[in-house]
């Protein structure tokens, strides 16, 4: 049996409540969940290889999944790291003020004409991208976790919003619709995919895309994965708000678990 202790931001409560609800559908894993908002995971001091909460808010939540104010490292055989800052909507707000040359969109550009983005070389928006995933949570934790354990630590990114975005008029993320609109959807997924992945190896992780069936039109998640989400709070599991589109359900949850378990077993994931 493996041994897995997976971090996560607000995104943590889909699979956190996934098993809870069947723990043990995934017999090969014995899973502990420590989850907090923002960047309360730093929010921590080593111990040689043990995690020790600084702030009380990683302190609470420690002790309410795990039963214990600190964290022993060295009791795993692996990492996972949901969410931490990781996700397509990266690359969605960059395309939300910039263009560049190789966009399908750009093809045939009347460059004379009015536009609300500025143009930039792909090399430039490269460089923005990989500074912000070289810098998220998830890259600087991974590195917390190599340096104290050595142990393979894995990447899962933030679901991408839901389907539900294309019938939207008002959302920070309306970019991303427009993307898709425009033609530019799959160029931006693989361009965040091959980012991330790079970005992240160098960090010591690996970068675990969100399961394929679970994805539409490249830059949305289906919203059976979505409808009735929940969040991780400091108080708990909480419903998403009806303007935020941004969380996986239940069913998302088991998606990313039977993910992780085809990844550190050999599966296909």
């Amino acid at each position: 049996m493996i041994r897995l202790c997976i971090f996560g931001t607000s995104h943590l409560a889909a699979p956190w409540s996934a098993y809870r609800a069947e723990p043990n559908a995934w017999p090969d894993l014995d899973i502990t969940f420590v989850g907090a908002t923002g960047r309360r995971l730093l929010e921590h001091r080593m111990d040689g290889a043990r995690m020790v909460p600084i702030s009380a808010d990683l302190q609470h939540n420690m002790q309410r999944m795990t039963g214990s104010d600190t964290l022993d490292l060295d009791q795993f055989d692996a990492f996972a790291i949901i969410g931490g800052d990781v996700g397509s909507h990266m690359i969605g707000y960059v395309y939300g003020q910039v263009r560049w040359v190789g966009l399908p969109s750009m093809a045939g550009h009347d460059f004379a004409k009015p536009v609300n983005w500025t143009l930039m070389s792909e090399a430039a928006v490269d460089a923005v991208l990989s500074h912000r995933i070289t810098h998220s949570l998830a890259a600087c934790l991974s590195d917390i976790l190599h340096e104290n354990t050595g142990k393979p630590t894995l990447s899962i990114p933030a679901p991408r919003p839901s389907n539900i975005l294309m019938s939207m008029d008002k959302h920070k993320l309306l970019a991303q619709k427009q993307a898709i609109r425009r033609g530019d959807g799959a160029t931006l997924d693989a361009k965040y995919k091959s980012l991330a992945t790079h970005c992240l190896t160098k960090k010591n992780a690996r970068f675990v895309d969100q399961p394929d069936y679970t994805i539409k039109l490249h830059l949305l998640t289906r919203s059976i994965y979505m409808e009735d989400a929940i969040r991780l709070s400091v108080d708990g599991d909480i419903p998403q708000p009806e303007a935020d589109i941004l969380h996986g359900n239940l069913s998302y949850g088991v998606a990313v678990l039977d993910q992780i378990n085809a990844v550190l077993t050999g599966g296909t994931g």
